[in-house]
């Protein structure tokens, strides 16, 4: 049982820095440049992606953050109702 709680709560902690790794990269798409960037990535591997499509990634990274970090939060929370 300790054992199990101890996995849940390192999920945990992955799970923030997954959100934060999110956050970050929304943050990055505001940005034309680093935009314009990934494009010509994309470009190289044979991908297509547009500038309007990295625009709407941002705003919806970031709430897929939010809802990440939520769950980090119960799984603490389950985590600490575990018996020990």
């Amino acid at each position: 049982m300790a054992n199990a709680r101890v996995h849940m709560a390192q999920g945990a902690e992955q799970m923030v820095a997954g959100a934060q790794h999110m956050r970050e990269e929304s943050a990055r798409l505001r940005d034309p440049a680093y935009r314009a960037t990934q494009i010509e990535r994309a470009r190289e591997r044979g991908d297509t992606v547009t500038d309007a499509e990295l625009q709407a990634l941002s705003p919806r990274l970031a709430n897929q953050a939010d809802q990440l970090e939520r769950r980090a939060v119960e799984l603490r929370e389950r985590a600490a109702r575990q018996p020990s």
